[in-house]
């Protein structure tokens, strides 16, 4: 017995609280009781129970919310007087999903979504948002479990430092500084988790953001469905790391109601089970692809750091000769001095990027000129290969009064080498352009003056 209640079977237990069923005579039907283990009122867990009736309290009549049928919240808690609330018996939403249409799934979620939204226009975030959570109860899909609430009347119980929910459901700024995090955001992340996990079936999903190119993990390999990416989309844009990022919960809740009127045309060909079987055949090459595009984008990221380490020599160009021609792309000469030449065995170069800038002075057929260039390429092995070099002397003449160009230098695409390759590189390269333009100004004949 607790209290009034004579108890049943357990229904879950969780670090504070153990859930039963539970019966009294008045009522006909037996209850989800769910009874706080703590004795001491002092104590966050206890704290937190308080809140969570006295917010459900708030909300008598909402609709999605799980219902507070009653409560017992004792002044001095005991062994024998333990705090109390008493629910409906509901289905916990993954066995009510659990082997049906992903239409199914997209309708849970896409009816806690508009709870939320509705919360959410109250400034209400739940916290907690995870699959154990969410509950089917008379045909409708239903959030509970408020204990980590946050609401613009209730006092902020979360300790400095002290993440908040489950880690594999719980948007980063939430572990990192829960106090100051806007709840709202985070709950988004959280519940595309959720119909990540209730979808695929999987106990958890991946930590962090989960783009929709990441192949192995999307929803549409794991559940082929013909507007299964449509949902990748969706949790690609919901998962993403800053808060600001997100959609709004109304907006989750508005494109999971749009998801069911995709594919009304009577032109549409479903093609998802045939796209599963040849993502599988192709899985290794796809993989490759994938790794390919990776390392792409992480070379890019190289080249722009090299612009930002060519950005002040080309300050000093401009400096010394008001018409300096900075950051421009490389002729056929500086094609060659900044390219890997293709030998018996060399590896595939996959992407390239070089600038050079140059000074003149004189006057045609044959200008003097200062021309530098720095490049990166990126091999097909994953290598990240650096040239530079400075030229002066006459333009288009064979011959140089300076020349110096640097040895190639790689490292492996987006390590810590690889940046450090760069600044020296570009230090080598700043040195050398130091010593050319002495020579250029030296060499650069005085203008005769004109006859009067």
């Amino acid at each position: 017995m607790i209290d009034v209640w004579t108890l049943g079977e357990e229904l879950g237990r969780g670090g504070n609280a153990v859930v039963y069923t539970a019966t009294r005579p008045e009522l006909p039907d037996p209850v989800a009781l769910k009874v706080l283990t703590t004795t001491k009122a002092q104590k966050e867990s206890y704290r937190r129970f308080v809140q969570e009736v006295e917010f459900l309290r708030s909300l008598p009549d909402e609709p999605g919310v799980l219902p507070l049928l009653d409560a017992h919240l004792p002044q001095r808690p005991s062994s024998k007087d333990r705090a109390w609330l008493a629910m409906p018996i509901a289905t916990p939403v993954r066995k009510a999903v659990a082997d049906q249409p992903l239409e199914v799934v997209v309708t849970a979620v896409g009816e806690i979504a508009a709870t939320l939204a509705r919360l959410a226009e109250k400034n209400v975030g739940h916290r907690d948002i995870k699959p154990g959570n969410l509950y089917r109860l008379g045909g409708r899909w239903l959030v509970g479990d408020f204990g980590l609430v946050a609401a613009p009347d209730l006092d902020e119980l979360t300790r400095e430092g002290k993440a908040v929910g489950p880690a594999h459901f719980t948007a980063y700024e939430m572990i990192r500084d829960p106090v100051n995090a806007d709840p709202l955001p985070a709950d988004v992340l959280s519940l595309a988790k959720t119909l990540w996990a209730l979808a695929t079936g999987q106990e958890w999903p991946p930590l962090g953001h989960q783009p929709a190119t990441t192949r192995g993990y999307l929803l549409s390999d794991l559940r082929p469905h013909a507007h299964a990416d449509a949902l990748d989309r969706l949790i690609d844009r919901a998962t993403r790391a800053q808060p600001d990022e997100r959609p709004t919960m109304a907006e989750i809740a508005a494109d999971l109601k749009a998801w069911h009127e995709l594919g009304q045309s009577p032109d549409e060909l479903d093609v998802a089970e045939l796209g599963a079987r040849l993502r599988a055949k192709m899985e290794r090459e796809l993989a490759v692809d994938d790794l390919l595009d990776q390392r792409k984008e992480l070379a890019t990221g190289h080249a722009r750091r090299l612009q930002e380490l060519l950005r002040p020599l080309n300050k000093a160009l401009t400096s010394v000769h008001p018409r300096a021609e900075v950051g421009q792309q490389p002729d056929r000469y500086g094609q060659n001095m900044l390219r890997t030449y293709r030998e018996s065995g060399a590896p595939d170069i996959v992407f390239n990027f070089g600038r050079v800038s140059r000074i003149l002075a004189g006057r045609p057929p044959v200008p003097y000129m200062l021309v530098f260039g720095a490049g990166v390429e990126l091999t097909a092995d994953g290598d990240l290969i650096f040239r530079a070099y400075v030229d002066v002397g006459p333009e288009g003449v064979m011959g140089s009064d300076f020349s110096w160009q640097r040895d190639a230098a790689s490292a492996r695409i987006g390590s810590v080498e690889a940046e450090r390759m760069l600044e020296e590189g570009v230090a080598d390269l700043r040195e050398k352009v130091r010593e050319g333009l002495d020579v250029f100004v030296a060499q650069v004949p005085e203008r005769e003056s004109s006859s009067s």
